[in-house]
């Protein structure tokens, strides 16, 4: 079980970057089992909290949902290299363009099409892996606007992703193991 959560869980911030770096690990394939919810209540009272596995299932759902979207699929070898296989990918980590005022409203609003799957991860009951996850957006986020506001490259954001993805596996997996 607890293997289970750590892939959907990589699997969901891997989608949910929206990015994948040179390497192609395993945890990158779109695990998304669908468990059934349970049953919603209709009393007063606040419903229960999902388990860990179904919050994170949730949001490996949520985050495929997305990239299947047309935005994504635009993003998509054009300022981000989501598809390791994709021809344009090693072009886009050395790219030294910065974006056109079109693509940074395509970017603008792919990050906005993200942000219903962040909610999702401030259900996370542990409070260690939700604050690994709030670090990784806030730094993706970082990364988002520096592009839109023309302060870095493609190719410097593309690296960037790459490394603040290689940072959250590490923290991702710290905290599973403690």
């Amino acid at each position: 079980m607890k293997k289970l959560l750590l892939i959907a869980s990589i699997s969901a911030v891997f989608l949910l970057g929206a990015c994948a770096s040179n390497e192609s690990p395993s945890a990158q394939s779109n695990i998304a089992s669908s468990q059934p919810k349970p049953p919603s209540k209709t009393s007063k009272t606040a419903p229960a909290p999902l388990p860990r596995d179904d919050i994170q299932n949730e949001i490996a759902q949520c985050v495929q949902k997305v990239n299947e979207g047309k935005t994504a699929q635009s993003v998509d070898g054009t300022i981000f290299a989501l598809d390791p296989a994709n021809p344009s990918s090693k072009f886009l980590y050395s790219s030294p363009n910065k974006l056109t005022a079109d693509e940074a409203v395509l970017l603008a609003k792919f990050k906005r099409e993200t942000q219903k799957c962040r909610q999702i991860a401030k259900k996370i009951q542990n409070p260690a892996l939700r604050k690994v996850y709030q670090n990784y957006f806030a730094k993706i986020d970082r990364v988002y606007d520096d592009l839109i506001y023309k302060k870095i490259t493609i190719g410097v954001a593309n690296q960037e992703r790459s490394l603040l993805m290689n940072q959250f596996k590490t923290q991702f997996l710290d905290v599973l193991n403690k």
